[in-house]
């Protein structure tokens, strides 16, 4: 199960990396192009946007998994151990729940409109629309990883670049 796990941090991790140097990169040449030769590609627009829902998506989904999410924890800190565990299974089971909800509907969504092509780039919208039911399958074994941490040790998520040993970097620790 460690292997899984962080097979999936290192992957969702690597794609996010990979996603925003996409954004980063496509977004720079694209106002060079516009502000300099005024030369403007609808398309480039097009997937530069589907790259952005990309990494909020899958984005919050590792955000989950690393503990970045909002969460007003006030009383939850006051109460007894059994309890804080209690209120972290019971909120990670509203999140598979809605998480479920939302798989659901966008196959569904992508079923009845998924087909239909983009106006500039001439993609199928499935192919768009599939970050959502794919982010939202790594959001339920995020939150199942989470349910079986309350019971048995489960390795912790490396966040950015807080690990630098590996790359040879000594951090302010």
């Amino acid at each position: 199960m460690k292997k899984i796990i962080v097979g999936a941090d290192r992957f969702l991790s690597g794609f996010g990396i990979a996603l925003n140097a996409v954004l980063a990169s496509g977004v720079i040449i694209s106002v060079f192009l516009r502000y300099f030769f005024s030369i403007a590609f609808v398309q480039s627009e097009e997937l530069l946007t589907m790259v952005f829902v990309a990494t909020t998506f899958f984005g919050s989904a590792l955000g989950l998994r690393e503990g970045d999410h909002i969460a007003i924890t006030n009383f939850v800190d006051m109460a007894k151990p059994r309890t804080r565990r209690i209120a972290a299974i019971a909120s990670q089971l509203v999140i598979i729940v809605v998480s479920l909800v939302m798989v659901y509907y966008s196959i569904r969504m992508i079923s009845k409109v998924g087909r239909v092509t983009s106006p500039a780039t001439g993609i199928m919208r499935g192919w768009y629309y599939a970050i959502i039911p794919t982010s939202f399958v790594f959001t339920i074994f995020y939150s199942v990883v989470d349910i079986v941490g309350q019971f048995i040790p489960i390795p912790a998520p490396v966040k950015g670049f807080e690990d630098d040993s590996e790359l040879g970097f000594q951090g302010d620790k």
